[in-house]
């Protein structure tokens, strides 16, 4: 089966992405930068047979050549790379009034150059295999303004747009580009912006002070219906699409 590269992949959405490729009996080598590996939700998820299957490595994203160097080392990687899922992030709350240029070098370097720069490096392996593809986690918050999220929100719209652009220029290699656009998700990050043990009420229902709009589903995403569209994009089911946002937020963007 191919071989599978995740960032992002300890916990969240990239680790279930990781479960569902080697439940599929794919390669993986999952990066993140955290290193202590009892703090990877990955491998609580997986059965021990899969390890087999998977190589770990823990290094920031910032450091691409430090990765880039980590996957040639690796004892999966034969030359030949499949599929490439970007899936880390992070996300800062706050005024963009407020923002300092360090603020904007980190996050813009952890959610579109790392990503950007490892994705070049991959499709430079996947030229001469002439196929692969390569998924992106943006956000539905690069679709529309949010309130005290510009940060984020300006940075996820920066990774759509270079994505579909990068889609354009591997298209005659028959090198698909797509990515997947959560919505509100069952994740640490979005716990983080909880005060209780439970999704604050107007997630759901949204907020007529912060402009926000509710999820007409009436429900939170789980890890599984990201990694899902993921999958599926990924696969030789989409072989015919690339330069799509797929959009996985219950309805809270109302189709823009």
């Amino acid at each position: 089966m191919g071989l599978y590269i995740v960032t992002g992949a300890a916990r969240g959405i990239g680790a279930e992405i990781c479960r569902q490729l080697l439940q599929k009996d794919h390669q993986v080598i999952a990066i993140d930068r955290i290193d202590d590996i009892n703090q990877w939700e990955l491998f609580k998820l997986i059965p021990e047979a899969s390890l087999n299957h998977l190589d770990h490595i823990s290094c920031d994203i910032r450091k691409t050549n430090e990765i880039i160097q980590h996957i040639e080392n690796s004892i999966l990687f034969k030359g030949t790379i499949t599929g490439l899922v970007n899936a880390v992030g992070v996300l800062e709350m706050g005024s963009l009034l407020n923002t300092s240029v360090e603020q904007w070098h980190e996050n813009l370097s952890i959610n579109f150059i790392g990503p950007a720069e490892l994705s070049r490096w991959v499709a430079h392996q996947m030229i001469p295999q002439r196929e692969g593809a390569i998924v992106s986690i943006s956000s539905n918050a690069a679709l529309i303004p949010r309130m005290n999220m510009g940060l984020y929100a300006t940075t996820k719209a920066t990774v759509s747009h270079y994505f579909k652009n990068l889609a354009l220029e591997l298209a005659p290699h028959n090198i698909r580009c797509n990515l997947v656009l959560p919505g509100s998700t069952l994740t640490q990050m979005q716990k983080q912006l909880w005060t209780e043990d439970r999704p604050p009420a107007n997630i759901v229902n949204g907020n007529l002070e912060q402009f926000r709009n509710g999820i007409p589903l009436q429900k939170i995403a789980e890890a599984e219906d990201i990694a899902n569209a993921v999958i599926f994009l990924l696969s030789d089911q989409a072989r015919q699409i690339t330069m799509h946002e797929l959009v996985v937020d219950g309805g809270a963007t109302l189709g823009v």
